[in-house]
């Protein structure tokens, strides 16, 4: 730790943090007991978080990899899962860390085993987080790169483990693209890390494949779209190629810039992140500890024939508010097929004008006086590119009016949840409910397109034509090979744009079940919190009078103790 943080840091770096643990350990709040414990022990280390976010494909692990100069998350077409990687200063190695608190230290190369959909599919393995310690000198300083794959997609099953992360993160690197240009996805994740992160650094990765033209154009894209609505300035956009970096070394368009800028984070700000964070921890978990004290001594000071009628009228709106779910469902089923109609219509109406346009670029790119079997071969190869140029030209131009349409059919969905949490906000120990829902910006479910090639219509034609083409003038050749790749390339156009129908019919039916799952969790949170504040209530009166006397008496010192934590903070802060 250098000289500048140590004069900065105060002796006690982590300390209201950790009695607030040990406040939450004597209410049995393990939750906030193991977020304060972790928080406290990065405070008292001074590392800060800088997340990495953005949409599947956009290059962030092969990003990461380039800053801290080794390939040491896996990169490929494959998804990772939704567990959190943490990149960290240290001796070479990796610890896992799972969800039901186990650790595990393995070495960096066992990494896909955890982090990767293929080894770990929807993260069956129950992996929370995984902590990989390097000697980058990026790192150095206490800045720790986290890749984030979950956020505004995770899997139903890791839902709840992103969320809970977003609140610690103290600065980010928003990944975007020129082609597709940043999506409602990667905005709505951006507007939930931005409510906890200070600095925003926008990143245009994968700048070597697209030209100037369309790099400048998806950058002012981004910059505007994010700042109108993050509601704040964003700033310049970084236009990187993370594979140039990694392939070469060489520090290629805004490379140089990227990196000094994130070392100038480090050196200038790094210490200031920290407390930041420290402050915020201290003010979520005071708020989490009085909500929990305030439910408890509640339920001691009513009758428990007032708390049950109370819990079992909560569990009734709760049951209301499902059996409304229930109904609107019905009605969301058929927004639903509307939906899946309205994509299917656009792929019609994209096929025919994309084919017409398909064959007559592919007779520009055959050459007509190259060998025989170059022609066919090239023929070929220029439908496979045709294709998936067409293809995600259509991908790009349909997905966020998608994404629209998804949002719009969800919104009395939304708000149905949140006039129920605002129904029941008022009730006594309920000041800490889960934040109500926003708008649906985007899908929640991340999308598994992979366009096929469909090779098996390439393998037979030829070798076939080949002995017809030794016959055959070269002009001859390419007409033949022109008419053949055109059969090809129709059937490769609509069996992707098929693919692309599909999977926003997939994600639309996905975001929508993740959507309904985190609705009933909430609502369901309601009513838990109200039955643990009465069974909690009934053994102390069980007891008898004193036994209730003395754990109010308990309750009040918690809560005096809590808020002279969360009152020092304060004080540091103005002061």
């Amino acid at each position: 730790m250098d000289a500048a943080r140590r004069h900065r840091e105060p002796p006690d770096a982590g300390a209201r943090l950790r009695s607030l643990g040990d406040l939450a350990e004597q209410l049995g709040a393990t939750a906030v007991a193991r977020d304060a414990a972790e928080t406290a022990a990065r405070v008292a280390e001074g590392r800060f978080y800088v997340a990495c976010v953005g949409q599947f494909k956009r290059g962030k692990s092969t990003l990461l990899n380039a800053l801290v100069g080794e390939p040491v998350l896996p990169t490929g077409v494959v998804p990772v899962t939704s567990a959190i990687t943490v990149l960290r200063h240290g001796e070479r190695g990796a610890r896992v860390r799972f969800q039901d608190g186990r650790t595990v230290d393995v070495g960096v190369e066992a990494l896909p085993a955890y982090v990767t959909e293929r080894e770990n599919p929807e993260n069956r393995k129950g992996v929370r987080a995984v902590e990989v310690f390097l000697p980058a000198p990026l790192l150095a300083r206490g800045m720790c790169l986290v890749d984030t794959p979950g956020l505004g997609s995770a899997s139903g099953g890791n839902a709840a483990v992103t969320r809970e992360f977003v609140p610690h993160l103290d600065a980010a690197l928003v990944v975007v693209g020129a082609d597709p240009p940043v999506s409602g996805e990667e905005v709505a994740v951006a507007e939930d890390v931005a409510a906890h992160a200070r600095h925003l650094l926008v990143v245009l990765n994968k700048a070597d494949r697209v030209t100037d033209e369309e790099r400048h154009e998806g950058a002012r894209f981004a910059v505007q779209l994010l700042s109108s609505r993050l509601r704040r300035p964003i700033g310049r956009v970084f236009e990187v190629s993370a594979h140039e970096r990694a392939a070469s070394g060489v520090a290629t368009r805004d490379w140089a810039e990227l990196a000094s800028t994130l070392d100038a984070l480090a050196h200038a700000s790094g210490a200031d992140l920290v407390e930041a964070a420290e402050a915020r921890a201290v003010e979520r978990l005071g708020r989490a500890l009085r909500a929990e004290i305030s439910g408890r001594r509640d339920a001691l000071l009513r009758p428990v024939a007032d708390s049950e009628r109370r819990v079992a009228a909560l569990d009734r709106q709760v049951a209301a508010a499902e059996r409304a779910m229930a109904d609107l469902g019905a009605l969301l089923s058929a927004e639903q097929a509307r939906l899946t109609r309205t994509f299917r219509a656009r792929q019609e109406a994209f096929l025919q004008p994309a084919r017409g346009e398909a064959r007559r670029r592919l007779a520009e790119r055959v050459p007509l006086d190259s060998p025989a079997g170059r022609t066919r071969q090239a023929a070929f190869d220029a439908a496979r590119g045709l294709s998936t140029a067409l293809v995600e030209r259509f991908r790009s131009e349909l997905e966020p009016e998608a994404e629209q349409l998804y949002g719009a059919a969800m919104e009395r969905f939304v708000a149905l949840a949140n006039e129920f949490l605002q129904r029941v906000a008022g009730e006594p120990g309920m000041d800490a409910l889960p934040r109500a829902l926003g708008p649906e910006a985007g899908f929640r479910a991340r999308g598994r397109l992979h366009y096929t090639h469909l090779m098996d219509r390439t393998s037979r034609t030829p070798i076939v034509g080949w002995f017809a083409d030794l016959l055959r003038t070269r002009r001859g050749v390419a007409r033949i090979a022109v008419r053949d790749a055109g059969t090809y390339l129709d059937a490769l156009v609509e069996s992707n744009s098929s693919r692309v129908a599909n999977d926003l019919v997939e994600r639309t039916a996905a975001s929508r079940a993740r959507l309904e799952a985190e609705i009933r969790a909430r609502l369901r949170e309601v009513s838990e919190r109200a039955g643990r504040a009465l069974s909690h209530a009934r053994e102390r009166i069980d007891e008898g009078q004193e036994a209730v006397e003395r754990e109010l008496a308990r309750l009040q010192s918690l809560r005096t103790n809590i808020e002279s934590l969360v009152a020092a903070r304060t004080r540091g802060e103005e002061a």
